[in-house]
């Protein structure tokens, strides 16, 4: 219980500030799961198999479901990411924020940042719009058709056989109600 509590507190802590900001590699994550692993199961760096009294994936589930409430550190990392573009849909005033938006179009994540932060990010949107309302604002920051910015729900979902005829998926609301609709769907 003692050495439980070690790692929640003390072993999952130290990564956290470099997952806010980074997608770790699965190499990383392995090698500080087998160091929590170790010190967990026998109080070494490393544990074999026969020191561990349950599975890994066990351990990692919340003791509501059976397990140990370790953090699951992908998850957590992915998670953490989730609030950095959360910062970027929902907070004007974060310098970082606006820096990015002069860079890409928020709504997509496309332009001119690369790399694999952006790329970790981009590989985010798609959940973060699928589970997250939206406040509209001015639109510039808010998908029209996949961000759930309606009071009805997603316009992809609502609407799929007008999604499919459009030229800009990623288009934002702002762009797409200043051009018009006409503009962004394929003509017949």
């Amino acid at each position: 219980m003692a050495r439980t509590v070690l790692v929640n507190s003390v072993l999952d802590s130290l990564p956290t500030y470099a997952m806010m900001a980074l997608e770790l590699p699965p190499g990383v994550t392995a090698a500080m799961d087998a160091r929590r692993r170790g010190f967990l199961w026998s109080g070494e760096d490393k544990a074999t198999g026969a020191d561990c009294l349950i599975a890994w994936d066990q351990v990692t589930k919340p003791k509501t479901h059976g397990g140990l409430g370790v953090r699951d550190l992908p998850i957590q990392n992915r998670c953490l990411l989730m609030k950095l573009m959360h910062r970027l849909h929902c907070s004007a005033d974060s310098s970082w924020a606006n820096w990015v938006a002069g860079l890409v179009e928020i709504p997509s994540m496309t332009g001119d940042l690369s790399g694999q932060h952006w790329d970790a990010l981009r590989s985010l949107l798609p959940a973060y719009q699928e589970l997250t309302k939206v406040s509209l604002g001015d639109g510039r920051t808010t998908s029209f058709w996949r961000d759930d910015w309606s009071p009805h729900g997603r316009l992809a979902d609502l609407l799929p056989a007008l999604f499919s005829h459009t030229r800009k998926p990623a288009a934002s609301v702002s762009t797409t109600l200043s051009d018009g609709i006409r503009r962004h769907l394929v003509p017949r």
